[in-house]
């Protein structure tokens, strides 16, 4: 297949680009919104949202614009199509079930971890990130595991003009002093800290290794820090269970 730029299709990315507007900030938007989002005007906005409509990706709610379930279905897809997603389940599930906190399987994608799997707790304090979700992967336990398993080139090449937004004191500031950690965390084997994203919250995370010694995933275990203390007990538990799946993998 020819990789020659002509054959760059600038209507399929430009409704790409309108799927992407959406996020959590953003669930509804008009459609002058999304053509200044976009960088196009409306009557060429409008071509591409009545598409997306039509073909059941965006829902029409008066003068706004929402994603539509079809999307899911894409979203859905990709996390099925993951040999991790299917041997994690039911592994991640009864960790979740032994020690009654929320477990989370994730990915690394550039700088960023993407959830494809929750085992969700029923505590009343909870840890809750809905699968699809991406956060940044130096703030996470989950993202830290995952790009201890990086040489210095290759975190030098996805962390390139990268903007270091550190929310407390223990996160990581720049890039070198990601290293110093990340280090460690692949000593350690795991890690296990208080949240540098949410108020509260605990994690343990472990890798999911692949045969080839990767790390393809990696699983957490997720609370609130007044009941999820870290002992060593629970932090084998978390790094059993990831071993169990990565055998499978």
């Amino acid at each position: 297949m020819a990789k020659d730029p002509a054959y760059r299709s600038n209507s399929l990315v430009r409704g790409l680009r309108i799927l992407e507007c959406f996020d959590p900030r953003h669930p509804e938007m008009t459609l002058s919104e999304i053509a200044e989002a976009i960088g196009v005007t409306s009557s060429a906005a409008y071509r591409f949202v009545i598409t997306l409509e039509r073909e059941g990706y965006l829902a029409r709610h008066e003068n706004s614009y929402r994603l539509a379930p079809r999307v899911m279905d894409l979203g859905y897809g990709y996390v099925k199509s993951l040999d991790v997603y299917d041997i994690a389940r039911p592994l991640a599930d009864r960790l979740r079930n032994e020690t009654g906190f929320t477990v989370h399987v994730s990915v690394l994608e550039g700088t960023e971890i993407v959830y494809v799997y929750r085992a969700l707790s029923d505590r009343s304090m909870v840890s809750n990130v809905p699968v699809g979700s991406r956060l940044p992967a130096v703030s996470t336990t989950m993202g830290r595991v995952l790009l201890s398993d990086l040489d210095e080139a290759e975190l030098d090449r996805r962390f390139a003009g990268y903007r270091f937004a550190p929310m407390t004191e223990a996160a990581p500031a720049t890039l070198s002093a990601l290293k110093a950690l990340l280090v460690e965390d692949r000593k350690r084997g795991y890690v296990a800290q208080r949240s540098h994203l949410a108020t509260g919250t605990f994690s343990i995370a472990a890798p999911l290794v692949s045969r080839h010694g990767d790390y393809v995933a990696a699983i957490n275990l997720s609370g609130h820090e007044l009941q999820l203390q870290p002992d060593a007990a629970l932090i084998e538990k978390v790094r059993q269970t990831a071993r169990q799946i990565s055998e499978m993998l």
